[in-house]
C-alpha cells in the first residue's frame, strides 16, 4: 500500500497536467477548472505534509478519489469545447433584451429593500423562537450552551418559512460588498455598516455555513469578472492610493482580493469555533496531530480543509455494508457503515418531500481518519448511490453544468448570479456537497428571482421614460 504523500504527489501532478491542458484548449472555462483544481491541490498539500497523521487508504479508494477530480475538469472542457464550436449569434437571445443584457447587478434599490425586510423578519422570528427556549442572554453570553442543547435542534425550533428567509443573508451581503450588485450602489460608509450589520446577524445563527457561504459567494463573483481589461479603465480617476489600484490589472485585482477575503475568513472561522468551543479537541487528544500544528492554533481548520478527503478515501475502501445505528443527539458513535443508497443520497433533498420515498439522515455518520470525521467531499453522495461509475457521472455532470453556467455568465445576470452560486459549491468541494442542500437551492432561487424582477423593473421604468425631443434644425 503506497503512502498517502506518495498518492497526494501523484495527484498533484495530475492537476497541474489539467490545469496546463485547460487553459491551452478550453479557455473559456480556465478560471472555474483553475478554482476547482487549486482548492482540490490545496487540500492534497496540506494532507501530504502529515501534520495530521490519517489513516493510510486503498489503492482503489485513491483512484476513485482521483477519477472524480479528473471528471469535473473534463466535463467542463467538454462543454468548452462543444460551446465553441458555435458561432455567435448577432441576434438578441429569444428570452427579450431586458434580459440578455451584459451587466452583472442583481438588484434595484427597491427590490434590496423588500428582500432586506423579509431578511430582517425571518431574523426576528429566529430571535423570538430562541428568547423563548433560552433567552437572549444566552444567546450573548454563552452560545455554545445553545449548540449544546438536548433534545429538539434550536434551529428546528424556528418555523420553516422563517428559515428559509435566513438564507437571503449570504446574497445581501455580498450585493453591498460587491460595488456593482446593485444598479445604484449606496455609498460606501452605508455598505460597510449594512454589511457588518449582516454579517453579525449571520453569525448570530450560532453556524459557520451562512457567513462562510456570503465569503465565497464574494469571491465567485470576483473571480467570474473579465480577467482581460483593466476594471475602472472607464471610471473616473481616483486619488492616493485608489489610483495605483486602479490601475492594476484585472487579474491582479482580483487575486489580492481572495486574499484578503481568504484571511477574513479565516479569522470569523476561527472566532466562531472557538465561541462555540469548536477548536479541534478531538484531534488534539487523538494523539496524531503534530507538535507544530497543534501549538498554531489552527488545528481545527486544517482538520477541516484535510479531513474529508480522507474520510471518502476510509469510506471508499470500506467493506462494511451494514446500515449504520440511527443517530441520537448527543451521541457520539464511529464506524465505517458503507450500505449503497441508490439515489437516496444524491436526491435527497427532493425524496425527503415526497411521501413514502426512501431517505437517508443528512448528517452523515462518523468514520476514523486518525481523527473523527463525518463529512465526506462533494463525491460522497455519488458514491453512496452507485460507487465509482456514480462518482464519475455525478462529478462529470457537475463540471458539465457549472462549465456551460459559465461560459453563459454574461448572457443575462440571472445566469451570472446562479453561475456565481453554483462556483461556491466548488470552493467546497474538498469538504462536503453543497450543491443540493437547503441553502444553496434557495439561494438560486432568490438569486433568479431577484435578477428578474429588477430587470423587469428596469425594462419598464426605461420603457416609460419620455424620449428627448431633437432639437430643430435651423
Amino acid at each position: 500500500m503506497m503512502s498517502n504523500l506518495t498518492w497526494c504527489l501523484i495527484l498533484l501532478a495530475v492537476l497541474a497536467i489539467l490545469t496546463f491542458l485547460v487553459h491551452r484548449y478550453a479557455r473559456t472555462v480556465f478560471v472555474l477548472v483553475l478554482c476547482h483544481n487549486v482548492v482540490w491541490a490545496g487540500a492534497l498539500a496540506l494532507i501530504a505534509t502529515n501534520l495530521i497523521r490519517y489513516r493510510p487508504a486503498t489503492a482503489g479508494a485513491w483512484l476513485t478519489l482521483g477519477a472524480g477530480i479528473v471528471a469535473f475538469d473534463i466535463g467542463a472542457a467538454a462543454v468548452a469545447l462543444l460551446l465553441a464550436r458555435r458561432r455567435e449569434r448577432p441576434s438578441q437571445p429569444r428570452w427579450g433584451a431586458w434580459r440578455a443584457q451584459q451587466t452583472t447587478f442583481a438588484a434595484t434599490r427597491p427590490v434590496f429593500y423588500v428582500a432586506s425586510a423579509l431578511y430582517a423578519l425571518g431574523f426576528a422570528v429566529y430571535l423570538v423562537s430562541v428568547h423563548l427556549r433560552f433567552g437572549i442572554g444566552t444567546l450573548l453570553l454563552h452560545p455554545a450552551a445553545i449548540r449544546s442543547a438536548h433534545g429538539t435542534s434550536y434551529l428546528e425550533t424556528v418555523p420553516l418559512p422563517a428559515r428559509i428567509l435566513l438564507y437571503l443573508g449570504p446574497l445581501l451581503f455580498v450585493l453591498l460588498v460587491y460595488r456593482a450588485g446593485l444598479d445604484r450602489p449606496f455609498p460606501i460608509a452605508v455598505r460597510i455598516v449594512g454589511a457588518l450589520a449582516l454579517a453579525a446577524s449571520m453569525l448570530a445563527l450560532l453556524q459557520r455555513s451562512n457567513i462562510v457561504i456570503a465569503v465565497l459567494l464574494w469571491v465567485a463573483v470576483l473571480v467570474s469578472q473579465r480577467w482581460s481589461s483593466r476594471s475602472d479603465a472607464a471610471a473616473a480617476p481616483r486619488r492616493g492610493l485608489a489610483r495605483y489600484w486602479q490601475r492594476l490589472p484585472r487579474a491582479v485585482q482580483v487575486i489580492a482580493g481572495v486574499a484578503v477575503l481568504g484571511l477574513g475568513a479565516l479569522i470569523v472561522f476561527q472566532g466562531v469555533g472557538g465561541a462555540l468551543n469548536k477548536v479541534g479537541q478531538e484531534s488534539l487528544r487523538s494523539g496524531v496531530v503534530a507538535p507544530a500544528l497543534a501549538r498554531s492554533g489552527l488545528t481545527s481548520p486544517f482538520q477541516y480543509y484535510t479531513a474529508a478527503p480522507m474520510a471518502f478515501l476510509q469510506l471508499a475502501g470500506s467493506e462494511n455494508h451494514d446500515w449504520p445505528p440511527e443517530r441520537v443527539r448527543g451521541v457520539f458513535v464511529v464506524g465505517d457503515w458503507n450500505p449503497q443508497t441508490w439515489g437516496a443520497s444524491t436526491f435527497g433533498s427532493v425524496l425527503k418531500v415526497v411521501p413514502g420515498a426512501p431517505h437517508v439522515d443528512a448528517i452523515s455518520p462518523f468514520i476514523n481518519t486518525g481523527v473523527p470525521t463525518n463529512v465526506y467531499t462533494w463525491m460522497e453522495p455519488f458514491y453512496r448511490d452507485f460507487r465509482l461509475p456514480g462518482v464519475i457521472v455525478g462529478t462529470l455532470l457537475l463540471g458539465a453544468l457549472f462549465g456551460w453556467l459559465f461560459v453563459a455568465r454574461f448572457r443575462s445576470q440571472t445566469v451570472f448570479w446562479i453561475s456565481a452560486v453554483c462556483m461556491t459549491t466548488v470552493f467546497l468541494a474538498p469538504f462536503a456537497t453543497r450543491i443540493g442542500s437547503t441553502l444553496i437551492l434557495s439561494l438560486i432561487v432568490f438569486a433568479a428571482a431577484i435578477t428578474l424582477v429588477s430587470r423587469w423593473l428596469t425594462a419598464r421604468r426605461t420603457a416609460a421614460a419620455p424620449e428627448p425631443l431633437e432639437e430643430p434644425v435651423p
